[in-house]
């Protein structure tokens, strides 16, 4: 497990079998609910994703994942290995790679990244001039300011920093 938390991004590929799923699978979830998530915030339409890759992996998240993981299931266990088909290995890449072009790296979401980046700063600041805002008690306090900073959601972020 920690194979794959550690090698989930980046050149290495994990070296257990346990690793290899850990990648692929949170590429599987990642790429599903940034969809999703970026069709609720309108930075793109459902008409906006590639057609094929559509075709191949299903027109809604929860069909996509079904794909997904039978897919996964079923080449893997060919294999010996944790594997994709390569049909439904390509049209997830390419999928990833509109949803870089399209979302990751978009203008719209370079103003949500600076909004964002904006509200973690002020937020840290605010709790390291009012640490009895933080639940924890014990340990250092850049510690505790930044455990507490990484546990919330971002609606109880935005939350408290509307409140502030």
């Amino acid at each position: 497990m920690r194979d794959g938390i550690l090698n989930h991004t980046g050149e290495n590929e994990p070296e257990t079998l346990e690793g290899r799923i850990v990648r692929l699978v949170d590429r599987v979830a990642y790429i599903n609910h940034d969809i999703d998530d970026a069709i609720r915030a309108g930075a793109v339409s459902a008409s906006d994703l590639p057609r094929e890759e559509i075709a191949v992996l299903g027109d809604k998240g929860s069909r996509r994942i079904d794909r997904l993981v039978h897919d996964i299931v079923e080449n893997s266990s060919e294999a010996g290995d944790i594997r994709q088909s390569e049909e439904v290995s390509e049209a997830m890449l390419s999928l990833r790679r509109f949803m870089f072009e399209r979302v990751y790296l978009s203008e719209h979401t370079k103003v949500q990244n600076e909004h964002a980046i904006l509200v973690v700063r002020t937020l840290f600041d605010h709790l390291l001039e009012h640490p009895e805002a933080i639940p924890e008690k014990n340990g250092e306090l850049i510690e505790r300011v930044t455990d507490y900073l990484a546990g919330m959601t971002d609606r109880f972020a935005l939350a408290l920093y509307g409140s502030i």
